[in-house]
């Protein structure tokens, strides 16, 4: 109960005497987010006997955060293929690689080659706040 006790909620017409006959009643998590409950018999609208109940709740909504992202579904696959072959030979023909340090190297040659491919090749978009992720332009034609 978050209405406090004692304030009157109704003055009836009849008689003139202030009673309580409505309870606000919530959850014991959302009872900490109360910042006000309370009548408001200033407010009490014409040919009611009710009074107003105002309830104000301290509630943070969570933001997410908009990121611009790969817009994968538009690439030119045959061009990023193409522009991969290519900066891939640059960095030579397979060979064996004997030490640990050989090995990161090479593995971080080749993450700089697909990174910078991904940057050319592939568009950026940002978030529609109306956007359905579940559907693609193939999904029109049916």
């Amino acid at each position: 109960m978050v209405l406090p006790s004692g304030l009157p909620t109704l003055r009836s017409f009849s008689t003139g005497n202030y009673t309580r006959v409505d309870n606000v009643f919530c959850s014991e998590e959302l009872t900490d987010h109360v910042i006000i409950c309370r009548t408001t018999p200033e407010r009490q609208p014409i040919k009611t006997d009710h009074f107003p109940i105002v309830t104000v709740l301290d509630l943070q909504n969570t933001v997410v955060e908009k990121r611009e992202r790969w817009n994968w579904a538009q690439v030119d696959w045959e061009d990023f293929r193409e522009n991969m072959s290519e900066e891939i030979q640059i960095l030579g023909n397979p060979r064996e690689l004997e030490t640990e340090a050989q090995f990161w190297a090479a593995l971080t040659a080749f993450d700089q080659v697909v990174e910078k491919v991904v940057k050319e090749k592939v568009p950026r978009a940002w978030p529609s706040p109306h956007q359905r992720r579940w559907w693609n332009s193939q999904l029109d034609t049916l």
